[in-house]
């Protein structure tokens, strides 16, 4: 088979990218995939060092440029040109910029591919209709809120849709009533793990920043958290999001003393910064899809504290093992990251479980799934390197172990 995979690419950042670089570097092996054109948006961080994996499958064409809607319809001309056996649109609700036009153009796309009687998969990473718009800069009016449903309806026209998270599909055919929406899981990777001897406690706060992270709250609760405890740092890797690109300036000036702001973090350096960490947080205001940054935590075995929001809960329902907080409430997440850091069994245990969990959803699997709905849609069986029975583990809630879904934090004795 023959796959075009329109998305955001490295060595741009946010919108996916890093994302779609990892799972078509994984669909690249499996057995039934010929060639991947990757049609991606043009380099914005030329300077920007990264690793190249170089895979004869593999073809990148930039085509497109973010916030402008005319670009975006290169989409379909190459589409036209290579006459792929599936067309794979890799978006959420900002995939294609800031601005809503040219988001709604790359959406356009999906019935557009189907006039041209190409086979679409759509894997939609979040759903507007579940994002509190307040919390991402954006006003809840009608207008909003009507474009969301028109843009909603514009993706799910795709002949299949895929998304990471179990309760959007059973909303997708709830509301939408859509049948052919199908769950599979993010995909992590377990990393060999390095001891890292350091005096201090090192909380981890990695992504892209922007206004649902819930960075301000973190910073508040750190600054508490010094007040009794002058030996732990707060890291805060990764630069602030193409979509809000001064978040950070402001943030920087008020940080309390022992907060180090990285930076964005080059793929090599990615080990150091989780390894070297004790702690990784998660203080969102609002989910806008699952939790990538929870399944790399995940893979390197680091206990999480996140707020309880829909998304960060059924992965633990699911197996991984976190600390939930109310979102925004600057107390709780205060006395739940101490618990973590001052009990170091209870950390370990969550570090297992959540070890556990990683290698259960492993990229192969899911990659091997995704390969599944491509020669469904062609009609076609997988004759070599069957996804097995171990694989077809991801789907399911992870089976009992001695490790806890789900800790509580313990109260402290006055």
């Amino acid at each position: 088979m023959r796959v075009c995979f329109v998305s955001s690419y490295p060595p741009n950042r946010a919108r996916l990218s890093e994302y779609a670089e990892t799972l078509v570097e994984e669909l690249a092996k499996r057995p039934s995939i010929e060639k991947i054109y990757v049609i991606a948006d043009k380099e914005l961080y030329t300077h920007t060092q990264i690793i190249t994996k170089k895979n004869p499958k593999i073809e990148i064409i930039r085509a497109w440029s973010a916030d402008n809607p005319l670009s975006i319809f290169k989409v379909l001309y190459y589409a036209n040109k290579l006459k792929p056996d599936v067309l794979h649109f890799n978006v959420h609700f900002q995939s294609y910029g800031k601005k809503r036009l040219a988001n709604f153009t790359g959406f356009l796309l999906v019935p557009l591919s189907r006039l041209l009687h190409i086979k679409t998969v759509v894997l939609l990473h979040n759903l507007g209709e579940k994002v509190d718009l307040r919390k991402v800069n954006m006003k809840p009016s009608f207008v909003n809120r009507a474009g969301i449903m028109v843009a909603t309806k514009m993706l799910l026209s795709a002949q299949a849709t895929v998304v990471p998270v179990q309760f959007y599909a059973k909303f997708i055919r709830t509301k939408h009533h859509k049948s052919n929406v199908k769950y599979i899981p993010h995909g992590t990777a377990t990393y060999t793990d390095h001891e890292y001897m350091h005096k201090e406690k090192r909380i981890l706060m990695f992504g892209h920043m922007g206004p649902s992270k819930g960075l301000p709250v973190m910073l508040k609760a750190f600054k508490e958290i010094t007040q009794k405890n002058r030996n732990v740092a707060l890291i805060v890797a990764g630069s602030s999001h193409p979509n809000y690109p001064h978040y950070l300036d402001s943030l920087k000036k008020d940080a309390p003393a022992n907060t180090r702001f990285l930076g964005y973090v080059p793929e090599m350096k990615l080990s150091n910064v989780f390894e070297s960490s004790d702690l990784v947080v998660l203080p969102y205001l609002t989910a806008t899809g699952t939790s990538g940054v929870f399944h790399m935590a995940c893979g390197y075995g680091k206990p999480v504290v996140a707020s309880n929001l829909p998304e960060i809960r059924e992965l633990v329902d699911s197996g991984a093992s976190a600390i939930l907080v109310p979102p925004g409430n600057t107390e709780s997440l205060k006395k739940a990251v101490e618990e973590v850091l001052s009990n170091e069994r209870l950390a370990s245990k969550m570090s297992l479980r959540n070890l556990f969990f990683a290698k259960k959803e492993s990229w192969r699997s899911v990659a091997a799934a995704y390969e599944e709905v491509y020669l469904t849609l062609n009609k076609q069986k997988l004759t070599t390197q069957p996804v097995t029975a171990q694989e077809e583990e991801v789907f399911v809630a992870v089976p009992n172990t001695p490790y806890p879904l789900y800790e509580k934090p313990q109260k402290t004795k006055a």
